[in-house]
């Protein structure tokens, strides 16, 4: 017999033994059950107790946090111990829902002898509910420690053996300190329907800057500049400015929607608002709108931010405060009270000032940098009647392009405040004013700062620094505008 033919018989025989092989395996696997519904994926639920929530007359909650009775009446529920502070209903008669009727995952064990392995012993269970019914009948939940599932805690009754698994979501509420009811609502949000409160006076006062930031209300100027990118309100301290309508949102309303992220310490002693750094706040945020004062103390860092790394920074992440009414020290987000941690340059408008163009009477600009020179732009302008007309020292202008330099004038970026003096012998760069023809007006002081920067007075107060080169491109696009440029012509970017 040739190799060829020896080859074939043995893989032959070799097929032979693995069909033998697999023919036994599937004789001898266990055998598959036809009826799905007695497979693990069974879910139904097994009631431990049926009752209703508003048949609770009261519960008594223990837990690692401590104790506290939750009661109901005709408004709902409420814990006593939290006496008249504003609470969370939802969340307590969430937790009222959960503990009159209890449906369980599963039976774990049945009268189990070792309760201390599912933390559900007599003498020391993990948290537990005594519910008195309004009939006068009262049971007792013990709670117990996670199951291994990570979705589950255990449970029983407490004259009951038998341990099963409830949803840990449904039993989180026995696990909380009383604190986690209190409402972390401060203020609530300005409803759509209602006109923004007109701030009257905001104050913040930070331990890190030697000035307060005030701001007031200026409606009054704001409908007649009719500025549609500033805000009616206007900083006044620690200089004059126009704000920010989209910037500033947050620091003007931000008190309307203000909610903490948790409830610290009810009732806290004059020593805990010195351990959290309320007695002498880092920051106080003090709001007088419509006849009513409110006022937030920002205290102590709680938490810092991490980088990328999982490292801590400097950057506050959470704050500790306390807003006079409410006698709670409350833990906030720090872009939740960002009073604490802006700076007045982030909310300022690029406006230094907002006179309306059809409000103008003229314009007086004295320019010393580099050769003298002045120039009187005389306005004369009535909107209702679409009318605007200019001259520049005596002559007609092309009022288009006029329209397009005095954005120039106005859209000057401010990008830092300055609150320093200029040096007495420091130069006078230029000078602009703006008369309205109503009277009153603004003037603009530029003078030499030094390092390619002038140093700028609003009205005669110095309140603002930018680069030099402004200057220079305001005296080269007045030049090439009295040279008859169209507005094509002129720069908007220095």
């Amino acid at each position: 017999m040739n190799n060829r033919a020896k080859n074939l018989i043995f893989i032959g025989i070799f097929i032979v033994c693995l069909g033998l092989v697999f023919l036994v395996l599937v004789l001898t696997q266990p055998k598959q059950e036809d009826d799905s519904s007695k497979t693990n994926t069974n879910t139904e639920l097994i009631e431990i107790i049926s009752g209703n929530k508003d048949d609770i007359a009261s519960m008594t909650i223990k837990n690692s946090y401590g104790e506290f009775t939750v009661t109901q009446n005709a408004k709902g529920f409420y814990v006593d111990e939290l006496k008249d502070l504003r609470q969370n209903n939802t969340t307590l008669a969430a937790a009222g829902n959960c503990v009159s009727t209890i449906k369980a995952q599963a039976l774990v064990e049945e009268n189990a002898a070792d309760m201390d392995k599912y933390g559900l012993s007599d003498a020391n269970p993990t948290a537990s509910a005594e519910v008195r019914r309004k009939d006068g009948s009262s049971y007792k939940v013990y709670f117990g420690i996670d199951a291994p599932d990570g979705r589950s805690v255990y449970v029983r009754m407490s004259d009951s053996k038998d341990v099963y698994t409830v949803l840990a979501t449904s039993a989180r509420y026995f696990y909380n300190s009383k604190e986690s009811f209190i409402s972390v609502i401060i203020m609530n949000q300005i409803s759509s329907e209602n006109v923004a409160p007109t701030i009257d006076l905001l104050t913040i006062k930070r331990k890190d800057l030697d000035y307060d930031i005030v701001f007031e209300d200026d409606t009054k100027n704001y409908a007649i500049d009719d500025v549609s990118m500033a805000s009616s309100q206007v900083m006044i301290s620690p200089v004059y400015a126009y704000l920010d309508i989209v910037n500033s949102n947050s620091i003007i309303y931000g008190l309307w929607g203000l909610t903490a992220v948790e409830a610290i310490k009810p009732f806290p002693t004059e020593e805990d608002m010195a351990e959290y750094g309320l007695t002498d706040p880092f920051c106080s945020v003090v709001l007088n709108a419509e006849l009513q004062t409110y006022k937030l103390s920002i205290g102590n860092v709680a938490e810092y931010a991490y980088d990328e790394n999982g490292n801590s920074t400097s950057e506050p992440a959470y704050f500790y405060g306390y807003f006079d009414g409410i006698d709670v020290i409350f833990k906030f987000q720090a872009s939740d009270v960002p009073w604490a941690t802006f700076m007045p340059i982030d909310i300022l408008s690029s406006l230094m000032t907002s006179n309306y163009i059809y409000a103008l009477d003229y314009i007086d600009v004295e320019l010393h940098n580099g050769e003298d020179v002045n120039y009187y732009f005389d306005v004369t302008a009535e909107e209702d009647k679409s009318v605007l007309e200019c001259t520049l020292d005596g002559q007609p202008t092309d009022i288009e392009a006029f329209k397009i330099l005095y954005q120039y004038f106005l859209k000057c970026p401010i990008d830092a405040l300055c609150l320093e003096d200029p040096a007495e012998d420091a130069k006078l760069l230029a000078k602009i004013h703006f008369e309205r023809a109503v009277g009153g007006g603004d003037t603009l002081e530029f003078y030499d700062g030094g390092a390619n920067r002038v140093i700028i007075k609003l009205n005669g107060t110095t309140s603002f620094s930018q680069p030099k080169s402004y200057l220079d491109v305001l005296g080269a696009n007045i030049k090439l505008f009295k040279e008859g440029a169209s507005g094509d012509d002129l720069q908007m970017i220095w």
